[in-house]
């Protein structure tokens, strides 16, 4: 048996200071690594794990966010 891992197309980036959260576009994951976020289709961010949450820089401010949705799925070889 192997597990299949898949993510989201979308996640919620929060900015640090204000609070404000809005959906930005997967464009590259690793999990538990890093994470590229395009956000208005003209804001790529991209953040790396902490230990806790994911976290970048993006004109001079900070941004986090928990990442994708992650379903894994059990699968079984045929036969």
């Amino acid at each position: 048996m192997s597990t299949v891992s898949r993510h989201s197309n979308n996640c919620t980036v929060r900015q640090a200071n204000s609070g404000k959260e809005v959906t930005g576009e997967v464009m590259a994951f690793n999990e538990g690594r890093n994470l590229t976020v395009v956000i208005n289709k003209s804001v790529k961010i991209l953040m790396n794990w902490n230990g806790r949450v994911y976290e970048g820089k993006a004109a001079g401010m900070d941004f986090e966010s928990n990442g994708p949705a992650i379903t894994r799925t059990q699968t079984a070889s045929r036969g």
